[in-house]
């Protein structure tokens, strides 16, 4: 289903649990918060009505299960009676899964990248009863998040009102800053946005190990996806090819990759992707698996193309759903299957950061203990000498299979026998620690999804089965568009109303399953465009959810990529495709205004796609 969890039932607080209703959450992240001292209330938007009766604001809490800080935070501040005694008299607290409801996530996001320079995930955002944001911070350590509180209160107790006005004001800015960005910008300064575009992707470009920016490092799948396009189409500047070689190199063999496995981590804390936060989150591995295997078809490198196909078996290894694991609350599909987990955590069960992916020394030898040639295979995953983390070797690309060859003195037939036979045993073990999982069946991601496995069974047909799996699953929510819900295998009550990007990429999943399966899914298809157009669309653009859960929240006629693709980018470029098969599509593509902002030349990263599509057309 294509959205989110949206309300939640909730009940008063009982002497056996302290958040009853957190235990009956679908959303793993809020399950972990239901001992917790603080009365945490699920989100709804009749929150405000009682903020208001109460003149007390809500201090919403958004992460994600998968969250490394997010554990860190709930262990040193929400698990402590004094941070809680603050947060329960003076604040409503709120507890939210930002996969749940991502329109409100995204929102608070802006307001504290607007307002601090920077966000994150945990973001503690405290609302005014109106609806209106009035400061936040992400992850602090116990006392300084107290602080944070203290001088909230204070200043609340001390000045009610003036702070309400402020909140109020500060949102009217916002919101007006936003407008200012959707203001057209004349032709001649748009024609200069791939210049723009350009300019801005090399400043910040890493030739030495890839990617963007010189300290924290994510893949930003969507730049490096509107690159590639651009190289495929012959308009990309010189120095993108070597670009992006490097950066699929050193993504593909570093630390960012689950090499054992076959999966990635969402990001890494160093610039040379050697040190990652151990959490792995379904969306990231469809937009990666759909990058190397586009790009190593467009290369000629077929050592990529096994890296997406690697990570596309790490996916329906070990991110795979079955009957067992919610119980008789989801639907199931052929075999027991019902879809794939949003994401694995960054925490073990032992709440050790990486304890599954991490190599102990005694670990390794006991997995290693039947092997013929154990540091063969250590030399292979490159752990040898000192390691990097605490807790032991992290799998990475060591010497190659003709480097083992000529060490050891065999030949590479037999080392890589010895190697598939290493790996066997390491995962093995591996799956005995168990991969925590976060068991939300996100639809929009099965979207992304489906479109990485339309090509990855050109090239293998074991990969055919898994795409039928879940484009029949989509196909059951796409049959119904104007319900689409955000989870997927949950009765409609449970799963919410599903939000734009839900639209835009299971749309995507389908054209593309349909162009190169012949499925005959591309009404499906057309019929999720038009109800997109139909129930997000409004005079100033494009709403995130079809009612948005805070005064504020305004449409934009752009939508950016960061991290995930653009919806409104992929609406339009699907609405443009198939004018001539629907007429509301052609309609609402004629009435739609199509001059860039002055946001998009602002962030010409955000909307690399959009800016390139617009190049196109021109």
């Amino acid at each position: 289903m294509l959205a989110v969890i949206t309300a939640l039932s909730w009940a008063v607080a009982m002497p056996v649990q302290a958040n009853p209703e957190m235990a009956e959450s679908i959303s793993p992240y809020l399950r972990l918060h239901v001992d917790d001292p603080v009365k945490w209330r699920a989100w709804d938007p009749a929150l405000l009505e009682k903020a208001r009766e109460e003149q007390r604001p809500l201090l919403i809490s958004s992460g994600y299960y998968s969250c490394y800080y997010c554990h860190v935070m709930q262990e040193e501040s929400f698990q402590d009676e004094g941070i809680a005694e603050r947060l329960n008299e003076h604040f409503i607290p709120v507890k939210v899964d930002r996969e749940v409801n991502g329109a409100l996530d995204t929102y608070l996001l802006e307001f504290q990248r607007a307002t601090a320079g920077a966000t994150g995930w945990p973001l503690n955002v405290v609302v005014t009863p109106e609806g209106y944001a009035l400061t936040g911070v992400v992850y602090a350590p116990r006392d300084q998040f107290a602080e944070f509180l203290d001088g909230i209160a204070d200043r609340l107790e001390a000045d009610y009102d003036r702070l309400l006005d402020l909140a109020r004001r500060g949102s009217d800015e916002l919101s007006e800053q936003l407008r200012k960005g959707e203001e057209p910008m004349s032709d001649s300064r748009a024609a200069r946005l791939p210049q723009v575009l350009w300019n801005a992707m090399e400043r910040e470009a890493d030739d030495l190990q890839g990617g963007f920016g010189s300290s924290t490092k994510f893949p930003h799948s969507p730049w490096l996806r509107a690159m590639l396009e651009a190289e495929q189409a012959g308009k990309a500047p010189n120095w993108v090819p070597e670009f992006l070689e490097i950066t699929l190199d050193e993504m593909g063999g570093s630390g960012l990759r689950d090499v054992l496995g076959g999966g990635f981590f969402r990001y890494s804390e160093s610039p040379d992707w050697d040190e990652p936060h151990f959490e792995v989150m379904l969306e990231d591995q469809a937009q990666l698996a759909w990058l190397y295997l586009k790009a190593g078809t467009h290369f000629d490198r077929d050592d990529w193309i096994d890296i997406g196909l690697e990570n596309l078996d790490f996916v329906k290894r070990d991110m795979a759903l079955r009957e067992d694991d919610l119980g008789e609350q989801a639907d199931v599909g052929p075999d027991g299957f019902r879809g794939f987990a949003a994401s694995l955590s960054a925490i073990d069960e032992q709440g050790r950061e990486g304890g599954a992916y991490l190599w102990p020394e005694e670990d390794l030898d006991a997995a290693l203990a039947d092997h013929e040639n154990p540091e063969l295979v250590r030399a292979y995953f490159g752990m040898e000498g000192a390691s990097v983390f605490d807790l032991g070797y992290l799998p990475r690309g060591g010497d190659s299979i003709t480097q083992l060859a000529e060490r050891f003195e065999l030949d590479e037939e037999v080392v890589q026998e010895q190697v598939d036979r290493g790996r066997e045993a390491l995962i093995q073990a591996r799956e005995e620690r168990g991969l925590p999982r976060d068991e939300k069946v996100l639809t929009g991601a099965h979207g992304l999804l489906l479109s990485a496995l339309a090509l990855a069974a050109d090239h293998d047909e074991r990969f055919e089965e898994a795409g039928e799996a879940v484009r029949s699953w989509l196909l059951e929510v796409a049959e119904s568009p104007d319900e689409l819900p955000t989870l997927m295998g949950l009765p409609s009550e449970d799963a919410g109303e599903a939000t734009l990007n839900d639209y835009a990429y299971v749309a995507q999943g389908l054209r593309d399953w349909d162009s190169t399966r012949d499925s005959g899914d591309r009404d499906n298809a057309i019929a999720l465009l038009e109800t997109a157009w139909e129930r997000f669309r409004d005079d100033d653009g494009f709403r995130s959810e079809p009612e948005p859960p805070l005064p504020g929240m305004i449409s934009q006629r752009f939508h950016p990529a960061v991290h995930r693709p653009s919806p409104t980018t992929l609406i339009l470029r699907m609405t443009e495709e198939w004018l001539e098969e629907s007429e509301t599509l052609k309609t609402a593509f004629e009435e739609y205004d199509l001059r860039p902002g002055r946001g998009v030349e602002g962030q010409p990263k955000h909307h690399a796609r959009l800016i390139l599509w617009f190049e196109d057309r021109d």
